[in-house]
């Protein structure tokens, strides 16, 4: 029950942000060329490489330690909140006069006003520290305060683009909006500041655990702020780099989509997955809990990504309008690569909760110098379909190093049998679907296509006994509140997996 309570105010974060911003990624696009969209893109990106620059490695560490010493000793939360509170204003700092420095010097003047690119930074700082006090409140696993937060900022962010694009939609205007609602995101957080550990610094606490704290904190720098430059639209400032304006849009379109699509269900899974790890690596129950994620994180993301891969051209159409159809074939590609990266997390979690931050920042290195060399020899030459070549082999190349590196901390991966039931059932399942699209087209066709794949999907992985004794339990108890035919046969499916 307390699972699905997080899961629940999980989702209310996850969809308001994401799908918010997908809206918000649409008006925009529509309201620009694909060129200004392509360049707004790439300063999106930036300001978000410098959020990045500053809370590398600190928010995952006040999420992960919060946890940890909620779960043994939680006297020493305010220590270590006011441990990682003083190291998040030395990176403000140093990010600050870096990023002064840039405006300065006119390094940036050519693509906003100088005024503006200031006030991009002030609000880069605030959005800095939206993400820390976020980041602290899920260590505490207090999942409804982030939910609040987002019922207050999310409608406020929508509202504001969407007037812009009504009344003078332009490239600089949004990016004001942009700035706005980092101040309304920042202020957000604040008001259940009471909530939160106070900072209290504890000298003893930090020379007790100082070994241990910076060792986690540098390698998590690296691993954050390497994986924010491979993982994250970093094709698409390599496009626009290119002078490949429209095909950046193009690009940043499909992930955006990619990752909305991810969210929707594995998504709220996979958030809550981190202090739950957490507690089960200081507990000994890593592998039981790791083994269950895995399954369910496959399965939802199968149940997402096969009807987005087969109505890419649908989505791209209703949501962006025909110039962004070149969009279609990156989001197909990028759909499926998500599944494999969403795959990954079951051994990056492991990683995280073991300590082996120093063997993943080692990782990131390597595959920011392999994403380096692949974008300067592709792109140039093969342009958009060089992105997503390059983006693809980083996240497979992830998904192997991690796997192989967590199985070291008692990490055991999804059985194969397991991953290859239920990818089989997936695509048989796309049987009546694809019958489907036969009969009708357009959006409607992939309304209705969408809805008996997932019937169909879930169905058939019920009675193959694709799901868990946890889900059996969970339907037993529903069995009884069905109406007679589907609860005689929830109970039939039930026992079978009790053979």
């Amino acid at each position: 029950m307390r699972t699905s309570l997080q899961a629940a105010m999980a989702a209310i974060n996850l969809y308001s942000e994401y799908f918010l911003s997908l809206i918000i990624s649409m008006t925009i696009a529509r309201s620009l060329s694909t060129e200004d969209y392509g360049l707004y893109s790439t300063i999106i990106w930036l300001a978000a490489i410098g959020t990045i620059a500053i809370n590398a490695g600190v928010t995952i560490n006040i999420t992960k330690f919060i946890a940890e010493f909620n779960f043994k000793d939680a006297t020493k939360l305010p220590a270590v909140m006011a441990y990682f509170r003083n190291v998040q204003l030395q990176r403000v700092a140093i990010v600050s006069i870096v990023l002064f420095g840039l405006v300065f010097f006119g390094l940036v003047a050519d693509t906003i006003p100088l005024f503006l690119s200031a006030v991009l930074i002030i609000c880069i700082i605030i959005k800095a520290d939206y993400m820390f006090r976020v980041s602290a409140f899920k260590g505490l696993k207090r999942f409804d305060i982030i939910a609040k937060t987002s019922l207050i900022a999310n409608p406020f962010n929508i509202i504001a683009v969407l007037i812009c694009a009504y009344i003078a939609p332009s490239l600089i205007n949004f990016v004001i909006v942009f700035c706005l609602t980092s101040l309304i995101y920042g202020l957000s957080t604040r008001i259940f500041n009471h909530h939160l550990p106070k900072p209290l610094a504890n000298q003893v606490f930090i020379d007790e655990h100082k070994s241990r704290l910076a060792t986690q904190l540098i390698s998590s720098t690296i691993i954050v702020f390497l994986g924010a430059l491979i993982f994250k639209q970093s094709q698409v400032f390599v496009l626009e780099r290119n002078d490949l304006l429209s095909e950046a849009g193009f690009f940043n379109i499909a992930f955006i989509l990619a990752t909305a699509a991810t969210t929707l269900v594995p998504g709220i899974y996979q958030e809550i997955l981190l202090p739950k790890i957490t507690e089960a690596v200081q507990a000994g129950k890593v592998e039981s809990q790791v083994g269950q994620a895995e399954r369910y994180l496959l399965i939802l993301s199968l149940l997402i990504a096969i009807p987005v891969v087969n109505y890419a051209d649908e989505i791209i159409l209703l949501l962006f309008g025909e110039r962004y159809l070149p969009a279609v074939l990156p989001l197909q590609i990028l759909a499926l690569a998500k599944v494999i990266h969403t795959m990954a997390q079951g051994a990056n979690l492991t990683l995280i909760s073991s300590d082996k931050q120093q063997s993943m920042a080692k990782t990131h290195i390597f595959l920011f110098a392999v994403a380096f060399a692949l974008s300067l020899a592709l792109v140039p030459q093969y342009g958009l379909y060089g992105a997503l070549a390059t983006y693809v082999s980083i996240i497979s190349l992830l998904f192997i190093i991690y796997t192989q590196l967590a199985k070291k901390a008692g990490y055991k991966m999804i059985k194969a049998s397991i991953t290859a039931k239920i990818v089989f059932i997936s695509l048989l399942s796309a049987i009546p679907m694809l019958a489907v699209d036969m009969i009708i087209d357009g959006f409607l066709g992939a309304i209705f296509g969408g809805l008996i794949f997932a019937a169909t999907y879930l169905n058939v992985l019920f009675i193959a006994k694709g799901f868990d004794n946890a889900v059996c339990s969970l339907l037993n108890q529903l069995a009884k509140k069905l109406p007679n035919a589907i609860g005689n046969y929830v109970q039939w499916g039930v026992k079978r997996y009790s053979r």
